[in-house]
C-alpha cells in the first residue's frame, strides 16, 4: 500500500518536472516598464517633487541657446524589458501625432545580442516634434523572426 502511494507521488512530481521544461521562452518575454517624459522648455515646472524637476534638467542638459533648447523639446520614452533567451530581436516603436491624424510612424532598433534585462529609448522631438504636433498614441513592439512576441501601448492606442 506504501509502495503504490510512493510510486503515484514520484511519478507526478517526474510530470510536472519534465514539463516545465518544455515551456517557451518566448513566453517569457516582457516589457516590465515604461516610461514617457514630454519636454517643453518654455514650461516652468513647479512641482514638490525635485525628481520631476531633474527630469526637464537632464534632458536640457548642454543645451544653451533657445535654438539648442527648442530643438529638444518633444516626447521622450524609455521601455525596460526581459528576454531569458538572448536571441536577436527589433524593437519597433510606433506612434501617431497630433497634426497627422491616424497616420502612424514607426522607428526600429535592432538588439542583436540583448541582455536578459534590456533597456531602450526612443525621442520624437526636433522638426519632427514642431511640424507634426505632439504624439498622441503610441505602441512599442518586440519582434522576432516577423512575430510581434511582446508589446505595450498608450492608453489611445
Amino acid at each position: 500500500m506504501h509502495s503504490n502511494f510512493f510510486f503515484r507521488f514520484y511519478a507526478v512530481t517526474l510530470v510536472i518536472l519534465l514539463n516545465s521544461g518544455c515551456l517557451s521562452l518566448d513566453s517569457q518575454i516582457q516589457i516590465t516598464n515604461s516610461k514617457y517624459f514630454h519636454l517643453d522648455p518654455e514650461k516652468e515646472i513647479n512641482s514638490p517633487d525635485p525628481m520631476v524637476r531633474f527630469e526637464q534638467l537632464h534632458f536640457l542638459h548642454g543645451a544653451v541657446t533657445d535654438k539648442e533648447k527648442k530643438q529638444r523639446a518633444g516626447h521622450y520614452y524609455v521601455f525596460w524589458w526581459t528576454d531569458p533567451s538572448r536571441s536577436p530581436v527589433t524593437i519597433r516603436f510606433e506612434y501617431r501625432q497630433k497634426k497627422t491624424g491616424s497616420e502612424v510612424y514607426y522607428r526600429e532598433v535592432k538588439a542583436l545580442n540583448p541582455r536578459t534585462k534590456n533597456k531602450t529609448r526612443f525621442q520624437v522631438t526636433g522638426k519632427e516634434y514642431h511640424s507634426k504636433g505632439k504624439v498622441t498614441a503610441w505602441r512599442v513592439s518586440i519582434i522576432r523572426e516577423n512575430q510581434i512576441i511582446a508589446s505595450d501601448q498608450s492608453y489611445l492606442w
